[in-house]
């Protein structure tokens, strides 16, 4: 379970202080899926960012499991996030000299998952490949992926540690609507495996599709 409490969160601009999440509070129960909307600026990105403990809240708490996370030292914190939480950024966010199942390989090497033996992340790698069915994507590197292919392949690499909690910014913006579907029936697939999934999206369509729904003003 993810349990926020009242945490707040400004930023200093040239135009002053702007505060975008101010003693905000939300219990995310295990397996749901959660969609998050509402207009630019409102703190859609920031918000998921404190989840996934990539930004750190100006006060209060975010609660995994019953620990709070900003207790922890940052090498801590950098080994749970890489174990627990599966972030999607919004960005293609891979190493353009690494193919795509290398790119999807990464994440476990840094924890030392499967073992620390290459052989059982290579053969999990291939395996949420074919899940996906992209294997067919991965010897190519990633400069020559179309938008749809990316998008799955981040999701591939953000599974690779098996995490319980998986983050998503903006997942189908860019792609086709039949890309998006398949994208979201992934997410979907997972919330019904009882990860919890969060996703941050501007589609109502995809809103429709959510356990819950956040609007931030």
């Amino acid at each position: 379970m993810i349990k926020i409490e009242n945490i707040s969160k400004s930023f200093t601009t040239p135009r002053g202080t702007k505060t975008v999440l101010a003693d905000f509070s939300l219990t995310v129960k295990d397996g749901t899926f959660l969609g998050i909307a509402g207009k630019s600026g409102a703190g859609k990105s920031t918000l998921i960012s404190i989840v996934s403990g990539l930004q750190k809240p100006d006060s209060g708490k975010v609660l995994i499991n019953g620990i709070d996370i900003f207790s922890f030292s940052d090498k801590k914190m950098c080994e749970f996030r890489n174990k627990n939480i599966g972030f999607i950024s919004q960005e293609q966010s891979f190493l353009e000299n690494l193919t795509v199942l290398e790119n999807v390989m990464l994440p476990a090497f840094i924890t030392k998952t499967g073992n620390g033996e290459k052989k059982d992340v290579l053969n999990l790698a291939k395996k949420i490949l074919a899940d996906f069915g992209i294997e067919k994507l991965s010897e190519m590197y990633p400069s020559f992926l179309s938008g749809g292919e990316n998008r799955r392949v981040l999701i591939a690499r953000s599974l690779i540690n098996e995490p319980e909690i998986i983050v998503a910014d903006e997942p189908t913006d860019a792609v086709s609507k039949s890309q998006a579907k398949e994208i979201i029936s992934i997410f979907k697939q997972l919330a019904n495996m009882g990860k919890t999934v969060i996703l941050v999206t501007h589609d109502e369509t995809v809103l429709g599709l959510c356990d819950d729904i956040l609007y931030l003003n």
